[in-house]
């Protein structure tokens, strides 16, 4: 049971947490503030590790910890020597800097593979973590037993502030019933005014959480469950159930309005006549699946046939333009990172968009969306299109990378 200062994280290493720390993409940042509340279930990042060489050496101790159940003592270690590899000038101290990157990324790892775990129970009871020093609203929320999915734990389950050790068990309505157990009222602490400095905007941030650990992490990973009718509301609404958490665009970042026209030497193909045609189309490409190497050597996108299929397979028109998608992966002209969260059940995907401005004579520019699945840059669609305000309305969120080999 792996342990560190007296903070205790339960029987990890165990499949769950695995999986949730392995499904990350890397992204660089120069603030924690950079990416936001359920943005961080799907990025591994450390501030001010710009270098994506540094980024993945971090990772892979964090990794460790994770599924190895590494000490504290062996990731500081670890830490000193990729810092000392990499000349990285961070900001603290050592010890304290690797014990906020250790714990946190451990503590977070654990709370979202134990609300996987918590699924087939019907209430949720919250448990204070015994710390030293507690937090007085943290101590108040102690045993407050409420349904799972009542919307006081899309804010409240843990972990809620840096250095929390709260923690939530689950009951079931039988067991509730035996020990003579009753709901609780839904605490109600009020809200406090923040200052988000990587925005300028005001944010409410409810009292007793830490900014930015206001939401769930398990629920940011794998969304809340619905009902089928639900759900079927929410996919009938398309992009319009996915709301946008990243901010900056191509005009906050003082770029062109227009990209320029790439010539290519790529035929075109032809279109497809059926869903069959369009598999044989996308298998002559890409085969049944590929990773094509993307700009650099930390964007490559991994393509499976069948899957791209599935997303395309309703504009048959599009299947003229496959032959000219690995151009697109190899060499766009800018690609930008977003994380969007679906409205109803809270998940956050993060999105990929790799565009480039195709000279076919029509002034077509192609954009390749593509999610990140399971830690891979996974191909998931991609549109023609030949107004510019559509392409522009997509080059948002961080930009990754950008035609002039910058990173």
């Amino acid at each position: 049971m792996p342990q560190t200062n007296g903070a205790q994280y339960g029987s990890l290493p165990f499949k769950e947490a695995i999986d949730f720390f392995k499904q990350k993409l890397n992204l660089p940042t120069e603030k924690w503030t950079d990416i936001w509340q359920g943005s961080h279930s799907k990025a591994f990042v450390v501030a001010g590790a710009m270098k994506h060489d540094l980024l993945t050496d971090l990772r892979k101790a964090v990794d460790a910890t994770i599924s190895d159940g590494k000490s504290f003592t062996w990731f500081k270690k670890e830490f000193n020597t990729i810092a000392a590899k990499h000349g990285w000038k961070y900001n603290g101290e050592p010890s304290w800097r690797a014990k906020v990157i250790y714990q946190t990324n451990m503590r977070q790892a654990h709370n979202a593979g134990r609300y996987q775990q918590l699924q087939s129970f019907e209430f949720w009871q919250y448990k204070h973590g015994d710390s030293v020093n507690p937090r007085e609203h943290h101590l108040s929320w102690h045993n407050t037993i409420l349904p799972k999915d009542d919307p006081w734990w899309s804010i409240h389950f843990p972990q809620n502030g840096w250095g929390c050790r709260c923690r939530v068990i689950g009951l079931r309505e039988k067991t509730m019933n035996r020990r003579g157990l009753k709901p609780s009222e839904r605490p109600n602490d009020g809200t406090r005014d923040y200052l988000n400095k990587a925005t300028g905007e005001i944010q409410q941030i409810p009292n007793g959480i830490d900014a930015g650990f206001d939401y769930s992490v398990g629920e940011a990973h794998i969304g809340k469950k619905l009902s089928a009718q639900r759900m079927g509301d929410y996919k009938a609404q398309g992009s319009q159930a996915w709301q946008n958490l990243t901010e900056g665009n191509y005009k906050s970042l003082g770029l062109a309005d227009k990209l320029p026209l790439i010539k290519t030497t790529t035929p075109l193909a032809p279109i497809a006549k059926n869903s069959a045609d369009l598999m044989a189309a996308t298998v002559k490409v890409f085969g049944q699946e590929v990773v094509l190497p993307g700009p650099t050597k930390f964007l490559p996108v991994y393509v499976n046939s069948a899957s791209l299929v599935e997303h395309i397979a309703k504009d048959l028109h599009r299947s003229r333009y496959i032959s000219l998608l690995p151009e697109v992966i190899n060499n766009p002209q800018e690609i930008w990172a977003a994380f969007e969260k679906h409205v109803g059940t809270g998940k956050v995907e993060l999105r990929l968009r790799y565009i480039k401005q195709v000279d076919i004579g029509k002034g077509k520019s192609l954009l390749l969306i593509a999610q990140v699945v399971k830690g891979l840059i996974e191909a998931w669609t991609f549109i023609p299109a030949t107004s510019g305000n559509y392409i522009n309305k997509q080059r948002k969120g961080i930009l990754l990378y950008s035609g002039g080999g910058t990173e």
